[in-house]
């Protein structure tokens, strides 16, 4: 077994609220490897949101380790934090958090600016990373002309653009039908086939059923972490359709 993508150990956050101290994580130890496609879940005050915002290096730990293909993150700078996230890490909102006065294209190309990617090379990452989720056609449109299922694409597109090592998906399908909610975990199931890590948090276990290892979180700490043959996202949509058309036949 090589080096873990991502190792925490003896995890660790607390707020200060008042008089007292809340413990969203309380000593949180585990692996996840590169390639693997984990949900983690958990009701609500579990501590899943604050693990997935210690992972994407949005907040720090108030104590433990936290090592990203190796490298100590708990002691990083907050540029060292910020080039991190820039580099390795693609975010996924469950409201797709695109700005709504520029075009699909820009949404995606917005990440490489802060690389500071002269902005052909910009332009040319960003087209392609909506041609791979489907919307090469789609380039010049505002998010208002876009379906939620095009939105959510595009925010994907704007995870991908980077090339990361990891994806955060905080509730990527939860502002989505059924459908189209199957439909973007077929996405992520194909991104995670090409070899990138995918970290999807979720309360739906219909959506949990997608990924290869669900971890589940309750006050703060794991309390179970299983492995599972996942569902495969294509072949629920192909039943979907297969039925929605045998349905039409009977009805004419």
């Amino acid at each position: 077994m090589g080096e873990p993508l991502i190792q925490v150990i003896d995890l660790c956050k607390d707020y200060v609220m008042g008089d007292n101290v809340v413990h969203a994580l309380a000593g949180v130890s585990l692996r996840i490897d590169h390639g693997e496609f984990v949900a983690v879940m958990g009701p609500s005050g579990s501590g899943k949101t604050t693990f997935m915002n210690m992972i994407g290096c949005l907040d720090r730990p108030s104590g433990g380790r936290y090592l990203f293909d190796s490298d100590e993150v708990s002691t990083f700078s907050s540029d060292q934090l910020a080039e991190l996230r820039n580099r390795r890490i693609g975010f996924v909102f469950q409201q797709f958090n695109l700005l709504p006065r520029i075009t699909a294209l820009e949404n995606v190309a917005l990440p490489l600016a802060y690389g500071n990617r002269p902005r052909a090379e910009r332009k040319k990452m960003a087209l392609e990373a909506l041609r791979e989720v489907g919307l090469a056609q789609r380039t010049d449109h505002r998010p208002v002309q876009l379906s939620g299922g095009q939105q959510q694409r595009v925010a994907i597109a704007r995870a991908l653009v980077g090339t990361p090592s990891l994806i955060l998906a905080d509730e990527p399908t939860g502002a989505l039908d059924s459908k189209t909610g199957v439909e973007i975990m077929a996405l992520l199931q194909d991104l995670n086939a090409r070899g990138i890590t995918i970290l999807l948090v979720t309360h739906e276990p219909e959506i949990a059923e997608f990924a290869n290892r669900v971890i589940l979180f309750k006050d703060g700490r794991v309390v179970k972490d299983v492995h599972q043959a996942s569902a495969s996202a294509r072949d629920r949509i192909a039943g979907v359709t297969a039925a929605a058309i045998a349905h039409g036949v009977a009805a004419q």
